[in-house]
């Protein structure tokens, strides 16, 4: 079992949409990437809040499922990857899976430079 991951999704106002994923495994990022290609479908996902399990189409939300408290898990708005990034410091993530431009790409965050900046092309 891996550590919980952070899913994301950049919104047309440049902001992120994400939630937590506290057991992803190997099989993740392709299911992501088969199941929830385009940005609606991504942002379906994320706003079912912290998920417990992915796994192709089927999902477990711990609000949903798990009857836990909503404020506990709802998805949260991030103004920028700045902030995204300290939320993920915040949470002890360490593996960001972030829906851009139809892609989903991973990012170890141990290894964004701080100074970076995600937002910039090039």
């Amino acid at each position: 079992m891996r550590d919980p991951i952070l899913l994301a999704v950049e919104l047309s106002s440049g902001s992120f949409l994400s939630c937590r994923l506290l057991h992803p495994d190997r099989h993740t990022l392709p299911s992501l990437k088969r199941w929830y290609r385009t940005m609606p479908e991504a942002i379906f996902l994320i706003q079912l809040g912290d998920l417990h399990y992915l796994k192709e189409r089927q999902t477990s939300a711990l609000y949903r499922d798990w009857g836990d408290s909503w404020q506990d898990h709802q998805p949260r708005i991030n103004t920028s990857f700045n902030h995204l990034k300290a939320l993920a410091r915040t949470l002890k993530i360490k593996t960001l899976l972030c829906h851009q431009s139809q892609l989903w790409i991973e990012l170890n965050l141990k290894s964004v430079n701080q100074v970076d900046n995600f937002d910039r092309p090039g």
